[in-house]
């Protein structure tokens, strides 16, 4: 694709490259009639398919006119280039701010509100983006941001999802599993706004892989590693908020973002029930010492077909008169033997360690075949504005003397950091 820098469309000179896409190119540009930066979007006219596909996104956003929706200044042909003049916006994108590190859980609601305020907008027009991603988040200020590109937004009432060639449209790292069989729908929008969140909260999405079609996969068939595993902040009430949109099946979701955005604000509200279990070090009469490791027990609602099950208040009070009565009865033991050795506190700890993975065990999860070999990576860089550039489980089981009983859990860990 030729390169604009240094050029003029219009009475626009163009400065420099922000960003450059599968079917695009986004440049800095001064506006000689406002005297003010602008971002220009450009195809070449040659490329037909492209050509077709900007003309619709120009189509949307002259339809979409939301606080939170990027706008479009003016558009036009300039010789052989298609082009779309947007506000320039300097801040940058939330993927770039993530780069820094996971957000608050109050700074990733109010970016939530504000996506779900602009998505829910245009579900209700007919129109759904399928491109959800942190670099097509841009930062108006601290308090404002705009949800942009919708270069493969479609109508809701369309039929199609692949490109001619059978290709999947989107990023693999927030496109839902079922898309892999089914046209996407406002749920494929919901799942992906769930990746973002899991992604605010952690500071990585859920599913990694090294090709396109990996972790793509991995979303088919794999279950995300519980976010309050990776950010201990994360409370009980937001970590299902955000497991909820992350299902499997696009029914078992929210309904709308919107009531997504609604049950994460109660979520918030919700005091913490996770409930964390921690002895001091227990200090035996003959001055040895049993360091007894703190365990955090996690309750999570169970769901048909989910692997997740709640922990109950019973079962976490049962775990720690254990851990109390644990080095204690170690201690009595030394007492009346001084001849403790070492590998009886191993022994303990083996105990305890056999004990708490039986109670975490759940049923197996199951996997559900895709029928497309080929993933399609939307490789854009959102809009690269701003000062940078853009863009299986194990099972544990106990047997019973004469009865044997084993359940297998397996947790999957997987691009857009």
């Amino acid at each position: 694709m030729q390169d604009l820098e240094e050029k003029r469309l219009s009475h626009y000179t163009i400065q420099r490259r922000l960003a450059r896409g599968g079917m695009s190119q986004v440049y800095l540009a001064f506006d000689e009639h406002t005297q003010h930066n602008v971002a220009i979007k450009v195809v070449h006219c040659s490329e037909d398919d492209y050509f077709l596909r900007f003309q619709r996104e120009i189509k949307t956003l002259s339809a979409l006119s939301h606080k939170h929706i990027l706008p479009i200044i003016e558009s036009g042909v300039h010789g052989s280039w298609h082009y779309c003049v947007m506000p320039y916006i300097e801040r940058g994108t939330l993927r770039e701010r993530l780069a820094k590190g996971p957000l608050t859980r109050e700074e990733a609601g109010s970016i939530l509100e504000q996506i779900a305020s602009a998505l829910q907008f245009a579900h209700d027009h007919g129109i759904l983006h399928r491109d959800i991603k942190p670099s097509n988040i841009l930062l108006k200020d601290e308090r404002h941001i705009y949800l942009a590109d919708f270069g493969l937004a479609k109508d809701i009432k369309e039929n199609t999802t692949i490109t001619q060639s059978g290709c999947l449209i989107g990023t693999p790292e927030y496109m839902a599993p079922e898309l892999a069989e089914e046209p996407a729908t406002t749920s494929s929008d919901i799942y992906a706004v769930g990746i973002l969140l899991y992604q605010m909260l952690t500071g990585r999405v859920p599913f990694k892989g090294s090709t396109p079609l990996s972790i793509y996969w991995k979303h088919i068939k794999e279950q995300p590693t519980p976010p309050s595993l990776l950010n201990p902040a994360i409370s009980h009430a937001v970590e299902e908020v955000v497991l909820h949109a992350l299902e499997k099946e696009p029914g078992r979701r929210f309904k709308t973002v919107q009531a997504m955005t609604q049950a994460y604000a109660r979520a918030l509200q919700t005091p913490d029930q996770i409930k964390v279990v921690q002895l001091q070090d227990a200090h035996i009469m003959s001055g040895i010492t049993l360091g007894v490791p703190t365990q955090r027990v996690i309750p999570v609602t169970a769901s048909a077909g989910s692997s997740r099950r709640r922990v109950h208040p019973a079962i976490a009070a049962l775990i720690a008169v254990l851990f109390f009565m644990l080095p204690l009865s170690l201690g009595f033991s030394m007492y009346k033997n001084t001849s403790l050795q070492a590998p009886m506190a191993q022994g303990a700890s083996a105990q305890f360690a056999s004990l708490n993975s039986t109670l975490h065990e759940g049923p197996p999860i199951q996997l559900r075949k895709s029928t497309s070999s080929n993933v399609q990576s939307n490789n854009q860089q959102g809009n690269g504005q701003g000062p940078g550039s853009q863009n299986n489980g194990n099972g544990k089981g106990s047997g019973n003397q004469g009865k044997g009983h084993k359940h297998g859990h397996g947790h999957g860990h997987g691009h857009d950091d």
